[in-house]
């Protein structure tokens, strides 16, 4: 299951990818070096790497908030980070009632949602039954070289397909997600979905998210992939694994989807029901003109500054324009969490 905000443009800017890798003389599946000696994993680490990726089967409730967006059976892939733990993207696990594992030889393992975690957009699941399989050690994300040479492996695949890291512009999603500094890829591959992305090591260093449009940035519109650097897990993976959550108060959300307008502040495109912003009477086709007073310019700011002004449970100012007339909204924001049904396990 893709993600809700990028599905309409999945097919277009896969078709796009392949044609920019073919101009570049790279098959769309792997990457050749400049003496046309397929680049590969060492053999260990290889066959390391192709044990431990996983297909993720996630199916929630049909009355779910989530379900209405991302559906309610999803499936992407995930990567066994211990003897009972896999990794995978977060909204895969979102309101999940049931979660289903299947290795690379068929096994079918009854799995359970340990976390998610929204401020990463990462999730774990803790296989019911023995995995059976090596775990596959995290990596350095943060020392990657740029450009530089990664590998990626989802679900059903036999082999990993050689990427390009090409940049780590910060990323803004229109759902209040923001990352600083994720791993842009090229060229773009299509089972992006909780795959994992490995070093010259076989060690994991991000997993699965977006296909993007834009890895370079909006000047250069080179369509790629996204994949959640590892290390914005590392420090709560003990809190995450113990209590499904990671430690101290949670990041402030509003529930505006939203996105920057030409002409000036943000465009609210879907509120969530029952979120802050649905409280103060924001609807879809406002526009946020400033937070505290201050105009809104785009999203990673409007993001740095909501998180500056403190935890889930602050409370905020936004000027909202509504059919020509601007009005001052009050708002409490609360944790993102609150709004979603747990899913089992947690």
């Amino acid at each position: 299951m893709r993600h809700p905000f990028v599905m309409a443009m999945c097919a277009s800017l896969f078709l796009c990818s392949l044609a920019w890798a073919q101009a570049a003389g790279q098959p769309g599946t792997a990457q050749d070096s400049p003496n046309n000696t397929p680049l590969a994993l060492p053999p260990e680490p290889l066959q390391r790497v192709l044990q431990s990726v996983v297909t993720v089967q996630s199916r929630s409730d049909a009355q779910a908030n989530t379900s209405r967006t991302l559906g309610q059976r999803r499936e992407g892939s995930g990567v066994v980070i211990g003897p009972d733990l896999v990794l995978t993207i977060g909204y895969l696990l979102l309101e999940a009632e049931s979660v289903d594992l299947i290795d690379h030889q068929g096994r079918r393992i009854p799995g359970q949602v340990r976390a998610v975690d929204n401020l990463s957009g990462l999730g774990l699941i803790r296989s019911l039954v023995p995995l059976r399989l090596e775990a596959v050690p995290l990596g350095d994300s943060d020392t990657l070289p740029t450009p530089g040479k990664l590998w990626t492996l989802g679900q059903n695949e036999t082999e990993p397909t050689a990427l390009e890291l090409v940049s780590r512009k910060v990323f803004a999603g229109s759902w209040e997600y923001l990352l600083e500094a994720p791993l842009m890829t090229m060229p773009a591959v299509n089972n992006w979905s909780g795959s994992g992305l490995f070093d010259a090591q076989g060690q994991l260093v991000g997993i699965g998210s977006l296909l993007v449009q834009d890895v370079y940035g909006d000047q250069v519109p080179l369509p790629g992939n996204l994949f959640v650097p590892v290390n914005l897990l590392k420090d709560p993976l003990p809190d995450l694994v113990r209590s499904g959550k990671r430690p101290g108060p949670a990041t402030p959300w509003l529930g505006i989807t939203s996105q920057r307008l030409p002409s000036g502040g943000l465009g609210v495109l879907r509120v969530s029901p029952g979120s802050p912003a649905a409280e103060a009477g924001i609807q879809m086709g406002d526009t946020l003109l400033a937070l505290q007073g201050q105009s809104l310019d785009d999203l990673p700011d409007f993001y740095r500054r909501l998180r500056a002004l403190g935890p889930a449970g602050s409370r905020l100012t936004l000027t909202v324009r509504s059919e020509g007339q601007s009005r001052e909204v009050e708002l409490l924001s609360t944790d993102r969490a609150t709004a979603l049904k747990r899913p089992s396990g947690i």
